[in-house]
């Protein structure tokens, strides 16, 4: 009888040894864009959080999206996350399909409505949509909702539960990016192609009106156009679109203009695909205006037929003057999309030997300058690192300067 009681308390060590060993859980899962299992999100920084908002550890989801916490004790926990990432993939199409929300004409899904919801108040409404159609696209602005959302996981451990528990996976979503387009390469919408139609003026003309238009001569519901303007060249008088729906601003540090449109009504357009806007100029310091490319295109733009369809194949047609020496230098920028080192080839003539360089992201701020670049004769090629840039797109402006004077301006996309 004594022998059975000392082997009982032998036995139950063991056990409870064991219990305590099998306390310790993991958690694992994954964070997927848009719920896309092809669209994993690397980075995210996953917190797991006790009931009572106490902070218990935290780790990074690898290229897979995954994420594992270890050493877990039983009991319930609430699992968010955020990252430093800055939101891309929004555009003109996710500012309708929020008009369209906020209207109740169409029905979101979960992830949908947070991605709608940019101010983060938990609804879905018109300011939801200012802030994307004007405050975003147009001012450059950051969402109030900051940048990103993301599911939270309720989890609970239980004794009887396995080692490994699996959640269910989890959506992340850039905030305005309806229809989780972003992609994580950074690499932004396709740039439309240019075609170009000569502007006449005459020797004493003070200021040049003309239109922005495209290749498509069909009715639209909307459109969402960058471009760039030299600012030593010109000023921006106006600009004028089709109704009261029609927006734009004019960056005067960094030549940016930005302009946009939408039909906010279920009644048929009238706005005709080959006149979107007029901007009308003048010269600076009252002299002529040159001959030559009057503004350029950037990338990131998207008109949108009377369907409610994204048009592609379309041209862009902006004006040109006649320039003789439109041929005297030529830049080109490569990789484009670059990762690190952005090449710039320069072939030029004499007529110039030195340059100076400015690059700016969308919202205008200057992220590079460079004076004093010696210009010779013929070609050369002229590096610049943009390990330091974060993805996206970014305008870059050459200013050449000799015996003659010219300013030429480009873009090109920062990869991750």
């Amino acid at each position: 009888m004594k022998i059975y009681k000392i082997l009982s308390i032998f036995l139950v060590v063991p056990l409870i040894f064991i219990n305590q060993l099998f306390s310790q859980n993991e958690i694992t899962g994954h964070y997927y864009y848009h719920n896309d299992i092809n669209q994993p999100v690397e980075d995210i920084n996953v917190k797991l959080y006790d009931l009572n908002n106490n902070l218990i550890t935290s780790v990074t989801t690898n290229a897979d999206g995954e994420f594992t916490f270890s050493g877990i004790d039983y009991g319930d926990y609430i699992i968010s996350a955020e990252i430093s990432e800055e939101s891309f993939g929004v555009d003109l199409y996710d500012a309708m399909l929020v008009f369209w929300a906020a209207h109740g004409w169409i029905e979101l899904t979960e992830v949908e409505f947070a991605a709608s919801d940019v101010d983060a108040d938990g609804e879905v409404d018109m300011w939801d949509f200012h802030l994307i159609f004007v405050e975003y696209l147009i001012q450059g602005n950051p969402f109030p909702g900051g940048d990103w959302a993301f599911q939270d996981i309720p989890i609970t451990l239980e004794p009887t539960r396995s080692v490994i528990v699996y959640t269910q996976n989890a959506w992340a979503t850039s905030r305005g990016d309806v229809e989780g387009e972003w992609d994580p390469s950074g690499r932004d919408i396709d740039l439309f192609s240019t075609d170009y139609y000569i502007l006449s003026k005459t020797d004493k003309q003070e200021t040049t009106k003309f239109a922005i238009a495209s290749s498509f001569e069909g009715e639209l519901n909307g459109f969402d156009l960058s471009l760039v303007y030299p600012i030593d060249k010109i000023n921006i008088i106006s600009i004028s679109g089709p109704d009261e729906n029609f927006n734009y601003s004019v960056d005067n540090e960094s030549g940016i203009i930005r302009a946009n449109w939408l039909n906010q009504s279920r009644e048929t357009s009238s706005v005709s695909g080959d006149r979107l806007f007029v901007i009308e100029v003048a010269a600076n310091q009252s002299e002529q205006i040159e001959n030559g490319e009057i503004v350029g295109l950037l990338p990131g733009g998207l008109l949108i037929d009377n369907e409610n369809n994204k048009l592609n194949n379309t041209e862009i047609k902006l004006p040109l003057l006649e320039n003789e020496q439109l041929t005297n230098v030529d830049v080109s920028a490569y990789p484009n999309p670059v990762v690190s080192n952005l090449k710039f080839n320069v072939s030029t003539t004499s007529e110039f030997s030195q340059a100076s360089l400015e690059i700016y992201d969308l919202s205008g701020k200057k992220v590079v300058g460079i004076n004093n670049i010696e210009i010779h004769d013929g070609e050369q090629e002229i590096l610049v690192n943009t390990e330091g840039l974060l993805p996206g797109n970014y305008v870059y402006s050459f200013s050449f300067i000799g015996e003659g004077e010219k300013n030429i301006r480009g873009h090109f996309v920062k990869s991750k």
